[in-house]
């Protein structure tokens, strides 16, 4: 007997949201049927918790969100986290000396907020100027008064997240290489130029399967969706993982399904075949 959906995961930025960082209408009304069926909706996210928008914050019964591409999952309603898994000051010191001759912006994520030099903000700021990325890069970044390596000597606390913006695929490659020879860390690849280098061990699949096992739902008994390369954990983690039809070609490839794109009310599209 086929299992009936019971809880859907869902990437943001090129899935829920469109490319105007909104969520259509559409979408909207098929996440509220899925509610209204029981169904949990979660976020899985590789922005930080301070980078969700108000609309999916608003979204109706939202509970969970799996954020900074599953190294922290947290209950919304009681205010408290699930999982923190966090790289140390010292580990986020090694990754950068490590790759200290990569002209790139670098970021460090800790608590939900991105911190970076003055110099990388202004690099970004007009990277998104007149874009829908605009807010959300203004909303979430703090720049520091000197170097990302003070900032970590000087504060102890763990961090979420390093973020690196390359100049282009190939430089990203060997990036990745240069940085794979360390221990303990873990990378995600949201974009082609992106890299995201977490604590060894989790990825967006990792976490939505710890969140299943605390809610005791059966990995069978979930969709899930997303568009790029970290998404591609969350897909083969779920029951069902559908890719949309703007993601990028070798996660179409191993997903289960492709919906139409983010600007097409792919995720409606998708609900409407595999849950109701």
């Amino acid at each position: 007997m086929e299992r009936r959906i019971k809880l859907i995961a869902l990437d943001l930025d090129g899935t829920l949201l469109d490319s105007e960082k909104k969520v259509s209408r559409r979408n909207l009304e098929a996440l509220e049927r899925a509610r209204r069926m029981g169904v949990l909706i979660v976020p899985v996210t590789g922005r930080p918790a301070q980078g969700l928008p108000q609309a999916v914050l608003d979204l109706p019964g939202l509970r969970y969100a799996v954020t900074s591409n599953g190294a922290t999952i947290r209950d919304l309603q009681e205010d408290k986290f699930l999982l923190e898994k966090h790289l140390t000051p010292a580990d986020c010191l090694r990754v950068l000396e490590a790759c200290a001759d990569f002209d790139m912006i670098r970021e460090v994520f800790r608590e939900g907020v991105g911190y970076l030099t003055r110099a990388d903000r202004d690099i970004l700021w007009a990277k998104y100027e007149g874009t829908p990325m605009m807010e959300y890069v203004l909303g979430t970044r703090r720049v520091l008064p000197g170097s990302l390596e003070d900032f970590l000597w000087e504060d102890d606390r763990p961090v979420e997240e390093l973020f690196f913006l390359t100049d282009s695929p190939e430089r990203k490659e060997a990036l990745r290489r240069r940085l794979s020879a360390l221990p303990g860390i873990s990378f995600a690849d949201p974009f082609p130029k992106d890299l995201e280098v977490m604590a060894g061990g989790i990825d967006k699949g990792a976490a939505f399967l710890y969140l299943l096992d605390l809610l005791g739902v059966h990995p069978a008994e979930t969709l899930a969706l997303g568009d790029g390369g970290s998404d591609l954990p969350l897909l083969k983690a779920a029951g069902i993982g559908v890719a949309m039809g703007n993601a990028l070609p070798f996660v179409q490839a191993e997903a289960d399904w492709v919906t139409a794109s983010c600007d097409e009310d792919g995720v409606a599209l998708a609900l409407e075949k595999f849950v109701f």
